[in-house]
């Protein structure tokens, strides 16, 4: 075969090569970008925020294994959230987790099983991405800290008024 066949048919590949992997990438970009609602199974990216105090975008189901997640702060007013996950012990919901933070306020979370590490505090339009490997059980995702929309730092702890949000992992 002639040398510029040769380097036709070369460069032809790469093209060929170059478009595939840019496919690939692009298709990656928008299930990342589409989020997870409902049930989500291991593996992905799942877009968890917080908006009125409230979470949304976290499946009321995950199948077991290595997460990721994204949590960000929606709010419309400067204040601090967190995603602190905990493992629920049988029979407890996060009701109880609810008025645990109702009745004794910051000093609960101590009372509850962290799983996997802490999201960390996010101020509003921040976000904060985390791992977690989960195995089946009933866990919750909430939130102890206590500033107010006012911009008061000791206000009632978020989880207490309903910044809760509690979920199940399958095998």
């Amino acid at each position: 075969m002639p040398r510029d066949a040769s380097h036709r048919g070369h460069a032809a590949w790469q093209s060929f090569a170059l478009t595939s992997v840019l496919a690939l990438v692009a298709t990656a970009c928008l299930n990342v970008a589409s989020g997870t609602t409902g049930t989500s199974s291991s593996g992905g990216l799942t877009r968890v925020f917080v908006q009125k105090f409230r979470y949304h975008g976290m499946p009321s189901t995950l199948s077991s294994g290595v997460h990721q997640f994204l949590f960000q702060n929606k709010e419309s007013f400067p204040i601090t959230h967190e995603m602190i996950p905990v493992a629920l012990p049988p029979g407890k919901t996060a009701q109880d987790l609810r008025a645990d933070a109702k009745k004794k306020g910051p000093d609960s979370e101590d009372e509850w099983l962290h799983i996997g590490g802490d999201f960390g505090p996010a101020d509003t339009g921040a976000g904060v991405v985390e791992a977690l490997d989960l195995p089946p059980g009933t866990y919750a995702i909430a939130c102890w800290q206590t500033g107010t929309p006012s911009g008061g730092e000791h206000g009632p702890t978020h989880a207490s008024i309903g910044m809760v949000w509690q979920f199940t992992v399958t095998t």
